[in-house]
Parts: structure tokens; C-alpha cells; sequence
């Protein structure tokens, strides 16, 4: 394993031995030129947490206790995460991202910079967040995805920039989101419609 930094490591906590842990965020291009990359802030990983191999968590990332991640799974600087978050391989979270308790996130999401994901959400596999909506033309201003808790992504849907999923609502695989989501809907198609509402014995709240 590769420790950068000031890292700090909780009690009971596995990283496997491929893993890197503190690298060297955007704003740390002059530790990268001269070689320094030991002198970043490091990330703070909380106690019996799995990191497994190929992980790269940046410096100035917090994680919580008892988190879990798969396999090249990539955490970029100044993200948060609570406690008990399963993050699926290959999945990428960019950087400045604040992420919940016992969320799931399946393998090979993807979540912009600036996105907020509440306690309980969960993300199904190769669902892709977004937050910028011009796609790198004119003055850009990235603003990702809020997901309320409990939650529920669909596998492959695709949520727009700046999109509010409402609280307990689901949203279909393959799904296109291209506008706010109420709390209890459940949203299909593309681009998404609603289609229905969970039904009150599913619901969390």
C-alpha cells in the first residue's frame, strides 16, 4: 500500500496493497513536479473500513466507519462520506462531493464534482451523474446532482446537471433525468416521465 501524507488509517480498517491513500489533489501540482507527493495533507479514513486493491483515494478526502470499497475505485480530494457506504468497482466520485451513511453505490458509477448524495440513497450500477450542462462550452459552472435519502437510481440512468431527486422516489433503468424528481415518484423513459408513485408499504419515510 502507498500512505501519502498526513493520512490517517481508524482502527480495524484493511487497505489492500495496491491502494494509494492521500494523492495529490488538483491543487497539489508542485508536489507532483518535485517529487513530493508524501507532503500533501492525506485523507482520513475512519475504523474497520475495506479499501481494496487498485483504490487511489485523494488527500483531504473524510470517510466515515465501516466503509467499503471495490476494486479501482477512484475518490478524488475534498469529499466526505459517512459511515457504511459500499462504493462498487470502478466506480469514480470527483472531487467535492458529499456522500451519506449506508449508501450504495453499485460498480461503475459515475459522480461529477459538486454532487450531494443523502443518507440511504442507492445507485444502481453504470448509472451516470452529470453537472455541466453546456458540456465544456462557454463560461462553465458545474453544479452536480442532489440525490435525497432513500433514494433509488435505476442501473445505466442518466441524471442532468443540477437535478433534485426527491426523497424515497425511484427512478428507472436507462432513465434520462431532465428535471426534478418529487418526493415518492417513480420516473421511467426518456426523457423520464412519471409513472407511478411507491406504494406506501415501500416507502422508508
Amino acid at each position: 500500500m502507498t500512505i501519502l501524507g498526513d493520512s490517517k488509517i481508524g482502527d480495524g480498517t484493511f487497505v489492500a496493497e495496491t491502494a494509494i491513500i492521500g494523492h495529490p489533489g488538483k491543487h497539489d501540482k508542485e508536489l507532483l513536479i518535485t517529487g513530493r507527493s508524501n507532503e500533501t495533507k492525506g485523507a482520513v479514513i475512519g475504523e474497520n473500513c475495506v479499501i481494496r486493491d487498485y483504490t487511489v483515494i485523494y488527500t483531504d478526502v473524510k470517510i466515515g466507519n465501516r466503509v467499503q470499497t471495490g476494486h479501482h475505485v477512484l475518490i478524488r480530494e475534498e469529499t466526505e462520506i459517512g459511515d457504511q457506504t459500499i462504493i462498487g468497482s470502478g466506480t469514480i466520485i470527483e472531487d467535492n462531493c458529499k456522500i451519506g451513511s449506508r449508501v450504495s453505490i453499485q460498480s461503475g458509477v459515475y459522480i461529477p464534482t459538486n454532487s450531494v448524495i443523502e443518507d440511504d440513497v442507492f445507485i444502481g450500477p453504470r448509472a451516470c451523474l452529470t453537472n455541466d450542462k453546456y458540456m465544456g462550452r462557454g463560461e462553465i459552472n458545474l453544479v452536480g446532482p442532489h440525490i435525497e435519502k432513500f433514494a433509488r437510481l435505476g442501473a445505466n440512468s442518466t441524471i442532468l446537471p443540477g437535478i433534485r431527486v426527491g426523497a424515497d422516489s425511484t427512478i428507472g433503468s436507462g432513465a434520462v433525468v431532465t428535471k426534478d424528481v418529487q418526493p415518492f415518484e417513480i420516473v421511467a423513459g426518456v426523457p423520464a416521465r412519471k409513472i407511478g408513485e411507491v406504494p406506501p408499504e415501500h416507502r422508508r419515510l
